[in-house]
C-alpha cells in the first residue's frame, strides 16, 4: 500500500531551498550593499543635530558644551571613515 507522508516536512524544505535560495541570497546582498550609506547618512545626521543643539542651546555649561564637541568629533571621523572607503 502506497502512503503519503506529508507530516514529514523534510521534502518540503527541501524543495523551498531550491527555490527560494537565490532570491534570499540577493536580498541579502541587497541589504548589506545599503549598509555604508545607510552608517554614512546617520553619521551625517548626527553631526548636522549635535551642531545645532551647539548652536542653538545657550543654557549649556563648559561641560557640557565640551561632551557635545567631543562626540561632535567622534561621528565626524566616523563619517569621514565612511568617506574614505569609497571606491
Amino acid at each position: 500500500m502506497i502512503t503519503s507522508r506529508f507530516s514529514n516536512s523534510e521534502p518540503i524544505l527541501n524543495l523551498k531551498d531550491l527555490f527560494y535560495d537565490e532570491a534570499v541570497k540577493e536580498e541579502f546582498k541587497a541589504k548589506i550593499e545599503q549598509l555604508p550609506e545607510k552608517s554614512k547618512r546617520s553619521s551625517l545626521k548626527l553631526l548636522e543635530e549635535i551642531q545645532t543643539v551647539l548652536q542653538r542651546c545657550t543654557h549649556l555649561n563648559e561641560k557640557q558644551r565640551l561632551m557635545y564637541c567631543e562626540s561632535q568629533r567622534y561621528f565626524m571621523k566616523q563619517y569621514l571613515r565612511e568617506m574614505n572607503k569609497q571606491p
